[in-house]
Order: structure tokens, then C-alpha cells, then sequence
């Protein structure tokens, strides 16, 4: 993909991840809730701030627990303050969390996993990104924590790189924990296909180890939301699936969770899930009711890659179609020169042409890099 565009993309959905909607707005800091969940996050940042938890991850889910009540620790490997990014200062939801909540605080003031034991809690939600990889499964304190909740067997969920900081968890009897359950986290497709950048520097890949130590690994297609539970165990596999997550938590809890209008990016990879199976007018009809509710940048990125991640030719065809019909929605001249691109390398001349035709007639001075206009000629 056009490097450039690679760019421009990265930066428009760091401005348009947008989610303000009431849910946030109602958020607040009660404790008058009964349940106490303890958030776990990794503290690599402080080593490498390329390589910290998602904030993202951290703040959905953290909005989530306050607007049902549910009290929250928020727990590094070693305590005291984390990183936190401002990339996504932009974003509402996260503005709302730095402005209007305590949580601040208390990522300057996280506990460490030995002070975290000495306290209750009702359940541990473990946060992914990129550290959770680097520390989680090697702090001696924060492993024997976590092995805490294993033995009691209380609720615990771990969404997107975070499973890693249980792939070495066991039970009294020498098991793996996660042996012959159903579990989820980020795929190994995905690592390979979005983070290029860091997957080198991994100490391990998530979906392998799980794997190695006897989970029935399942998941969905790269980039869409899945959650599973197993008994109190809950997994889930992307940043869009992480709300859902937290929901599942609450719900093991006892509680019911407070209804929600979805998070931009969550609501924009469920339209796609739902336009796999059930076609392509699933995102006309979302378009016409309210389109202000999803992120076509996301929608775009879910083009511009589902199509290379397939492994069928049926798969294929299928995420050509929402590439297409995506398209229609979300206009840019890059995005038309990846599909002219893609259909010249299937060999479609055809609609190669149409899409060229196509992109002149909606950009001014478009163009296609010579290496295409000369497929397109041959």
C-alpha cells in the first residue's frame, strides 16, 4: 500500500476515532458500586513508548465499568506511574477520560501486583497492546497475582495482546490454565499483518503460545470483533472487541450492563461483520439511517487489507465485494487506485478500467502510477 496514503490514513483515524455520545457523557467516577474489577496494564512504556498498553483499550473498557458502577484499580507489573500517550488527545472518549474522570490519577498512581494482592477484587480485566507481550508473562509478582484469581477461579478477561500474561499461568494440579479452553486474542494473522514494526521484537506471539499450552484456539477474521467465554474465562481477540469485553465482565459480575450506543470503531468492524454475512446492503442501510455513527476510515482499512489477509478464493471474492462497496462510501484517490490495483492483479482488466474511469470522473487530476498505467495499457 502507498506509503504515503499509509500515513494519511493512520493520521485521519487518529483525529476521527470519535465516539461522544451520551454513554461517555454519563460516565462518571461513583464507588457506590458492590463489585471491584482490577485493570491490569502493562508498564513497558516507561522502557520503550512504542511498546506500551492500548490507552484506547484501557479507556473503553474503563468507561464501561464506571457506567455500571463497578469499582476499578488500575495495576502495573510494578506500580507507580505509566506512560500515557497523548496521540489521541482528539478523540472525546479519551478527552472525556483525561478530563472528567479519575483515571488520570490513577495511571499516575497505578498499584504494583504486590500491593494489588493484599487487596479484593470481584474479578481482573487485563488490557492488551504491544507491552502486555514484554512484561505481563515474566514479573514473577504480577504471575503469582494472576494465579490468584486462576486458583479461585474467579472472573478474568484479557482482551487483545493481553492473554499473553496468561500463556504460563497453571493450576495447583501442574496444568496450564488456559489448557482445553476456549480462548481468543489478537491473531497471529493480524500481528504479522499490523505489526510489522514491533513483531520482530516480541518475546512471543500470543495466538502460538496459547496454542502450545493446549488452548482450543478460535477466533474470527482479522480486524473483526469476537469474544469468547469459556466458564469465567473471557478472551477477546481486537481493540473493537475489547467494550464487548468489558460488558461480558460485567455481566459475570451479576450485573446487567447499562445500555450503550457503540464506540465508533466498535460499530464500524460490527457493520462489516454484518455485511460479511448478510451482504452488502447491510452498510447501505447504516449509511442512510446514520452515518455519523461510523468511522469510514476504519471501514477503509478494513479494504484496503481483508482482501491480502483472505486464504480462499471464496474469501476473496467476498471481501472484494465489501472493498467495492465500501468504496462507494469512503472516496480518495488512493483508495481507487487499490482497487484498480487489486483487479489488475486478478488479471481483470475490465474492472480495472471501470474503477480508472471511475476515479477520473470523482477526482480532479487523478492519476495512476506508471507501473499501473502500463498493465493497463498491456
Amino acid at each position: 500500500m502507498n506509503k504515503v496514503f499509509t500515513l494519511i490514513l493512520i493520521s485521519i483515524v487518529t483525529l476521527s476515532n470519535v465516539m461522544f455520545s451520551s454513554f461517555v457523557l454519563a460516565a462518571s467516577d461513583s464507588t457506590s458500586g458492590t463489585k471491584k474489577v482490577a485493570m491490569l496494564i502493562s508498564g513497558y512504556g516507561s522502557v520503550d513508548p512504542a511498546l506500551s498498553y492500548d490507552l484506547e483499550e484501557l479507556v473503553q473498557s474503563y468507561l464501561i465499568f464506571h457506567r455500571n458502577e463497578v469499582q476499578v484499580d488500575i495495576v502495573s507489573p510494578k506500580g507507580g506511574a505509566v506512560l500515557v500517550k497523548n496521540n489521541k488527545d482528539n478523540n472525546p472518549v479519551i478527552a472525556h477520560f483525561k478530563q472528567n474522570t479519575n483515571g488520570l490519577n490513577k495511571l499516575a498512581n497505578t498499584l504494583s501486583a504486590v500491593q494489588a494482592s493484599k487487596n479484593k477484587y470481584d474479578a481482573l480485566f487485563i488490557v492488551g497492546g504491544d507491552g502486555a507481550v514484554f512484561d505481563l508473562p515474566f514479573d514473577q509478582d504480577t504471575q503469582q497475582w494472576i494465579t490468584s484469581f486462576a486458583l479461585v477461579n474467579a472472573p478474568i478477561a484479557a482482551v487483545c495482546h493481553g492473554p499473553a500474561a496468561l500463556i504460563d499461568i497453571k493450576l495447583k494440579d501442574g496444568s496450564y490454565f488456559v489448557a482445553n479452553k476456549l480462548v481468543n486474542s489478537f491473531t497471529a494473522i493480524e500481528d504479522h499483518a499490523f505489526k510489522k514494526e514491533n513483531i520482530d521484537k516480541y518475546p512471543v506471539i500470543v495466538q502460538t503460545e496459547l496454542e502450545k499450552r493446549g488452548a482450543k484456539f478460535v477466533s474470527n477474521s482479522p480486524m473483526l470483533p469476537f469474544v469468547q467465554r469459556d466458564g469465567n474465562l473471557i478472551t477477546a481477540q481486537n481493540p473493537t472487541s475489547v467494550a464487548k469485553a468489558a460488558e461480558a465482565l460485567v455481566v459475570e459480575l451479576g450485573l446487567k450492563p447499562v445500555e450503550r450506543k457503540a464506540f465508533k470503531d466498535e460499530a464500524s468492524m460490527d457493520l462489516i461483520a454484518r455485511a460479511r454475512s448478510m451482504g452488502g446492503s447491510q452498510i447501505d442501510i447504516a449509511m442512510s439511517q446514520a452515518p455519523e455513527s461510523y468511522d469510514m476510515m476504519y471501514m477503509a482499512l478494513y479494504g484496503l487489507y481483508a482482501y491480502k489477509l483472505a486464504n480462499s478464493e471464496s474469501e476473496k471474492n467476498l471481501e472484494l465485494r465489501l472493498m467495492e462497496k465500501i468504496g462507494e462510501y469512503f472516496r480518495h484517490p488512493q483508495y481507487a487506485i487499490h482497487m484498480i490495483n487489486t483487479y489488475l492483479e486478478r488479471g481483470n482488466k475490465l474492472k480495472a478500467r471501470h474503477h480508472f474511469i471511475k476515479a477520473q470522473q470523482q477526482f480532479t487530476d487523478f492519476s495512476l502510477p506508471e507501473a499501473l498505467v502500463e498493465k493497463l495499457k498491456s
